[in-house]
């Protein structure tokens, strides 16, 4: 990976003095998954009566949990970043230092060469292991009632691209590049990345995928760039796979 130069976007978000920093962003973290905890029991607690009669059942109560959860953690985010310029600093407001063709097509070639790593994987190191076996049971026990696909899309194709973006990209792989080389930034924010999804098979497969979001995002300096790509790609995920089956 190409070394930043003076004059990179970057390079104002990695000064040891700026913004962002390390403990906030581990703060951010951590808030997330609390909140995930906290609005799915409540949620599941507040609908327990109903799941005897089977009005909600569990999956569909943890999709709630986790659309609630995003909508307070991007609110909490959006009252941080909205001050001193943090969302320019981050690349929210516009498609970064490249043209947007170029962009696009470096895109490409990333997801292609991160999709390619995990068919490979997933055929020939772990063959007949779903990578993401326990999202798929989830899914596949939720009702497909227009409210639930809604929250279902809602989810993981718009809240999990913004929340992961923010929180990965934006935050933590700029905060690490305070102390490590890029290269290295982008490693362990992947690895930490594919960790909290909790599911050790998936690891391989979300770390390519985040390693060329992470890299594209270096390359561009845009964070809107990344987001709408990760959304494109949970997207056709989630349409593919549970939708037109």
């Amino acid at each position: 990976m190409e070394k930043m130069q003076p004059g990179d976007p970057a390079i104002s978000i990695s000064s040891p003095k700026r913004y962002p920093g390390l403990l906030p962003t581990i703060g951010f973290i951590v808030l997330y998954f609390v909140l995930q905890g906290l609005c799915t029991g409540l949620i599941i607690a507040a609908t327990q009566d109903g799941l005897a009669t089977s009005a909600t059942p569990l999956p569909i109560s943890i999709i709630f949990g986790l659309v609630a959860s995003a909508v307070v953690q991007l609110f909490l985010m959006w009252l941080y970043l909205r001050r001193q310029g943090r969302m320019e600093t981050l690349g929210l407001n516009d498609f970064g230092k490249i043209p947007l063709h170029k962009a696009t097509g470096l895109a490409i070639l990333l997801v292609i060469a991160a999709m390619g790593f995990n068919l490979l994987y997933a055929n020939y190191v772990i063959p007949g292991i779903g990578m993401q076996e326990e999202m798929a049971k989830l899914l596949a026990g939720i009702a497909r009632t227009p409210l639930n696909m809604a929250a279902m899309f809602f989810a993981i194709a718009i809240a999990a691209p913004l929340v992961e973006e923010l929180l990965f990209r934006g935050l933590l792989q700029n905060a690490l590049t305070k102390y490590l080389p890029v290269w290295g930034a982008i490693l362990l924010s992947s690895f930490l990345f594919a960790l909290v999804h909790l599911q050790p098979y998936a690891i391989p497969g979300l770390m390519s995928l985040s390693i060329a979001f992470g890299y594209l995002y270096h390359r561009t300096g845009s964070l809107r760039t990344n987001i709408i790509l990760h959304m494109a790609n949970n997207s056709f995920a989630l349409l593919i796979t549970q939708f037109l089956i």
